[in-house]
């Protein structure tokens, strides 16, 4: 960081000098137009007007490695906020990492694949970072979790042909995390997407760990799923009670935090403890009993208390929101 003076011109007028090597970088001269732009968190930042600042192009190479493994560098790429992949073969491209390619483009938002030759594919964001603000984007993904874990209970009541939609929805809600994530990063590089955002660097810290921790709800919304129906047979009435309890703590603590609430938040995390305290004790003293579908069990029960554990985790985002923007 550098530290500039304000200093007086003519009249009243203050002005600041900008560094010589950002000018380099930038290539502006006397005479270049600058932009302005004043940001939520009350500072401003210069744009130097670049026709894309926001391009950035990688290359990921191939060396026949594993198709998870490529996956991974794709994904790793799309979260540091590249706008233009480009997948090299050695020497040319397999069919499995052409699949590979294609379920990258199909399983992050804005990604196309422009160009597909023997030896490379090249992929292209599609997508304006300015298109869903932070606010938006974790709305919706609160909206897919909640509906898996909401339909996990019903597998748990007895519905069982659920269990693979649940699973399938998980691919929509680890899109949109990642492209959270990728928006905070992106914004971190370029301060002129604050603007676009909505959002302050701090505000896209709380909103990136907050889809973060719904993220993890779908997860184990999806381990519920897969053997809800095994361990909704197991004797006894306290399992779906806390099931639902766990539902009712994360529908309060996203409240909490869309509404800027810190009081219901301190509700909710106190409800969250007490819960928790119940489904330990019932999984403890469950355990010391001969029970049917162990296993099953131990999976449901984890789920339900990493469900309070994440929803009270965003409760607790809410109040350290709040405390450092202040009730709107």
């Amino acid at each position: 960081m550098e530290r500039r003076k304000l200093q007086k011109t003519g009249g009243s007028t203050l002005i600041v000098s900008l560094p010589k090597k950002w000018i380099k970088e930038n290539k502006l001269d006397a005479g270049s137009e600058v932009k302005l732009l004043k940001q939520p968190d009350g500072t401003m930042s210069i744009d130097p007007g670049q026709s894309n600042p926001n391009k950035k192009i990688t290359t990921v190479r191939c060396n026949n490695e594993e198709s998870q493994h490529l996956f991974r560098d794709l994904i790793g790429n799309y979260l540091a906020g590249s706008t233009e992949i480009k997948v090299v073969g050695s020497p040319r491209l397999t069919v499995k990492e052409r699949k590979t390619i294609r379920k990258f483009s199909a399983s992050v938002i804005g990604f196309e694949i422009i160009e597909e030759e023997a030896t490379q594919a090249i992929l292209i964001d599609m997508s304006n970072p300015g298109a869903l603000p932070f606010r938006t984007a974790i709305k919706r993904l609160y909206k897919i979790v909640s509906a898996m874990y909401n339909d996990s209970i019903l597998i748990l009541e007895g519905s069982e042909d659920l269990a693979t939609d649940v699973v399938d929805r998980d691919k929509e809600a680890d899109k949109l995390q990642w492209f959270i994530e990728r928006q905070f990063n992106m914004m971190l590089e370029d301060s002129s997407l604050s603007r676009l955002l909505q959002a302050s660097s701090f505000e896209g810290v709380v909103y990136s760990n907050v889809a973060r921790y719904l993220e993890r709800i779908a997860d184990h919304a999806c381990r519920l799923a897969e053997i809800g129906y095994v361990a909704g047979l197991i004797p006894g009435r306290k399992m779906l009670p806390l099931a639902k309890n766990a539902g009712e703590i994360m529908e309060n603590s996203m409240k909490s935090f869309i509404h800027n609430d810190p009081r219901k938040a301190t509700v909710v995390i106190d409800k969250g403890k007490k819960t928790m305290q119940k489904a330990q004790k019932y999984f403890e003293n469950k355990y010391k009993k001969e029970i049917e579908h162990p296993l099953e069990f131990s999976i449901a029960m984890d789920a339900i208390m990493r469900t309070i554990a994440y929803s009270t985790d965003i409760s607790e985002a809410a109040i350290n929101y709040s405390a450092k923007i202040g009730n709107k």
